[in-house]
């Protein structure tokens, strides 16, 4: 299976780095694999965030629970 492509957030300040970062956990979930945060100039960042399939097992398990 392939990998799904890294998307990425440039140009984030110091400041908005948590609410970003949160962000990006509510909209991922159980999928994400890594989150990435490297200073590109000044006083902003690149935030890289990889997300990975849940196995359908599991997805499926998490469903019924929710529900």
């Amino acid at each position: 299976m392939p990998r799904r492509p890294t998307e990425t957030e440039s140009g984030v300040p110091l400041w908005l780095i948590p609410q970003v970062v949160f962000q990006w956990i509510q909209k991922a979930g159980e999928e994400l694999d890594w989150i990435r945060v490297r200073r590109t100039n000044h006083h902003f960042y690149l935030i890289s965030v990889r997300t990975r399939p849940v196995k359908r097992e599991f997805g499926r398990r998490a469903a019924a629970e929710a529900a």
